[in-house]
């Protein structure tokens, strides 16, 4: 986010190393550093952000206008991406040979894995899609846990009841989620993807504007 000019400017994303292990890069700029970019540079970072608005929000729109369309894209698509990880997993295992043999192993158990999820997207996507809202709803009951707990460990501290009540709305929406049957749950995920990506889509328009203010 960009700040004031005495405040920090924090952009966070997350690259994934060859390894498989996640990582994050913090890059923190202020105000003087901001100045220091060329106007060429702030001028391709907007049209980037711009681009990428456009995109996201289309994309979302069209998710919200077509349901059942747009899901069956995602769903291939999805499929499509586990299978490139899955053959880029056996592609590793052909290329590193010098890894030990349970290493080599586990690795081609979850290419087979990756492949054979994939193509029950790309074949089934009502299925996948299903396989999806479950993936979804344990990952909100996840992160309802994780907020109750963390909000009755920081109960005195400001903000903890707001924490709880998220971790309360995660668990009611990962229920009512569990609970669909597949035709619902398909509208409900591409709904849910359409209203991320429009939420995404203004993140970008203002984080836009701020460079524009910051260039100013």
């Amino acid at each position: 986010y960009f700040g004031q000019q005495n405040k920090p400017l924090r952009i966070l994303f997350g690259v994934r190393p060859p390894t498989g292990i996640c990582g994050a890069i913090m890059f923190m700029f202020s105000h003087y550093t901001l100045n220091a970019f060329s106007p060429r540079v702030f001028i391709r970072y907007k049209r980037h952000a711009g681009m990428m608005a456009a995109l996201l929000f289309i994309c979302g729109a069209c998710c919200l206008a077509w349901p059942l369309v747009a899901g069956w894209y995602l769903a291939t698509v999805t499929g499509m991406l586990l299978m490139i990880c899955g053959f880029y997993s056996l592609y590793s295992l052909i290329v590193f040979r010098q890894q030990h043999w349970k290493s080599r192993l586990v690795a081609l158990i979850f290419a087979i894995a990756w492949i054979v999820l994939g193509l029950s997207f790309v074949v089934n996507p009502l299925n996948g899609m299903s396989s999806l809202a479950i993936l979804f709803g344990f990952l909100f009951v996840l992160g309802g846990i994780s907020r109750i707990v963390s909000g009755c460990q920081t109960r005195k501290q400001s903000g903890a009841g707001w924490n709880i009540f998220i971790g309360l709305l995660d668990l009611l929406i990962a229920c009512l989620w569990l609970a669909m049957n597949p035709q619902q749950s398909w509208l409900f995920i591409t709904a849910f993807i359409g209203v991320e990506m429009i939420f995404s889509a203004i993140g970008f328009l203002v984080l836009r504007n701020k460079m524009k203010h910051a260039q100013a």
